[in-house]
């Protein structure tokens, strides 16, 4: 864990070890949006065994489900957990002794649903920390929660039993999208809340000037480094002032090193990419665009200069983006041109997925401007790129939309044959091919950026 990084983990520690010092049964770790990955660096550097917490402390990475099945899995999470440290390889320095605990499934009640794992986790942590000034910390990282009423509930119902002693719960809250201050309204004395000073940010800063410290090969890439770090801090913070500052700077050191080495192409793209994501961000679509040419400009420039892999996906990637932003402005046939030409980029460094996902999103275009048979095209094309991905990048990409606009549109049957479609399909997803895109285009639903923008009343009929 890097310098920067440390000092917030080991804050963060001493706030943690500050509140279990005292007789309660829960803490709540309140962050800041945008800090959720400094939170999931603390619970890795709690498991850590060459860390600074002396306790013993489990993580629950465990999403919370419904109040039926939660503490079944609670349990179960907890029971492989201690398996693996039973069975693991331990360094020498470790002084290792064997967890003897296996989970009570009859110590639930009706009344309680928590009671099962309360009941369990009381015993588990006498005969970890038992006879000893040890605390057992239990934290529960439900990240991924979708019903939260319930999940309130579950932990309102753990709080009303009594803990052990030893025993401490941890969960988590978002400043602005808190889950569980009634809770700890409700239960003040068995209940604590910390406010671990992170910022993100300047820890990130420090990092981008620590590795410039280290790295003494190229004083102008590590310089740039940097600057690019308070370019991006400044767009996320809002501050326009600081934003045109930084990105300012960025293009002059981007300016004197591309005199040097023609690689630095890139970094004009980067930088203008980040100034018209901005724009976009706040619907400014006139810089948006005119930054957008910048970055394609230089990505230009590049072309037959740079190697074919680097100029191919530099310029594919401005292209795309431009043509999102006249996406955003309903220009469906420009974006359709320019994504053509995108998927031409990226087909000459051989970019096959990125030039498949630029023919969709060229078909979609084409299919809003009411040219249906261009679509089609656009996706035939797409389709006889199959053979050129691998299984799990079919499986796991956005391919398989391109593949249900192509089944869906009622154009491409004279230039692919079913007995063509079933060939290649069965080869790269199996013979249960028709299921898997049933399930992909069902599961569509989950991700309501994909389903609104990308497949658009997709209405392809698999049975």
């Amino acid at each position: 864990m890097s310098n920067a990084i440390q000092q917030i983990a080991d804050n963060m520690l001493y706030l943690w070890e500050e509140a279990i010092s005292h007789p309660v049964k829960m803490v709540r770790i309140v962050i800041n949006p945008g800090d959720e990955s400094m939170l999931k660096a603390f619970y890795d550097y709690m498991l850590a065994i060459d860390s600074d917490e002396e306790d013993m402390v489990f993580v629950i990475a465990l999403p919370f489900m419904s109040v039926v099945e939660y503490s079944d899995k609670v349990l179960r999470y907890i029971e492989r957990q201690i398996e693996y440290w039973n069975d693991s390889d331990k360094p020498e320095d470790i002084i290792f002794e064997r967890i003897d605990w296996t989970p009570d499934f009859t110590l639930g009640s009706k009344d309680n649903p928590a009671q099962l794992v309360v009941e369990n986790f009381n015993r588990l942590a006498k005969v970890i920390v038992g006879g000893t000034d040890m605390k057992c910390s239990f934290v529960f990282d439900i990240e991924g929660t979708q019903e939260y009423e319930e999940c309130r509930f579950w932990f309102e119902q753990a709080l009303s039993l009594p803990f052990n002693a030893q025993m401490v719960w941890g969960i988590s809250d978002i400043i602005g999208q808190e889950q569980f201050g009634d809770i700890m309204s409700k239960y003040p004395k068995e209940t604590t809340s910390i406010y671990p000073p992170i910022n993100m940010d300047e820890a990130v800063e420090k990092l981008a000037e620590q590795a410039a410290n280290e790295d003494t090969g190229d004083p102008g890439a590590n310089a740039f480094r940097i600057m690019l770090v308070k370019l991006m801090n400044s767009v996320k913070k809002g501050d326009a002032a600081q934003t045109e500052f930084y990105a300012r700077k960025c293009l002059d050191m981007a300016l004197v090193n591309v005199k040097k080495d023609l690689n630095w192409l890139s970094q004009f793209v980067t930088v203008y990419t980040i100034l018209y994501t901005d724009r976009i961000t706040c619907k400014d679509w006139d810089m948006a665009l005119y930054f957008a040419n910048k970055a394609v400009e230089s990505a230009q420039m590049g072309e037959g200069r740079l190697e074919p892999s680097l100029s191919g996906r530099l310029l594919g990637g401005a292209l795309l983006g431009k043509a999102s932003i006249l996406v955003h402005r309903s220009g469906w046939q420009e974006a359709a041109e320019i994504y053509k030409v995108g998927a031409d980029a990226y087909s000459r460094c051989k970019d096959y997925l990125m030039q498949a996902e630029a023919l969709r999103m060229c078909g979609w275009c084409r299919e809003k401007n009411h040219e249906n048979a261009l679509a089609a095209e656009c996706y035939i094309e797409g389709f006889r790129l199959a053979d050129k991905l691998s299984v799990e990048l079919v499986r796991h990409s956005s391919y398989p939309l391109l593949l249900l606009k192509l089944l869906e549109s009622s154009n491409y049957q004279s230039s692919v044959g079913k007995d063509e479609i079933d060939s290649v399909l069965t080869r790269i997803i199996g013979k249960d091919w028709e299921n898997f895109l049933y399930e992909y285009k069902r599961n569509l639903g989950k991700y309501y950026e994909l389903a609104e923008q990308n497949m658009d009343n997709a209405a392809t009929d698999i049975h």
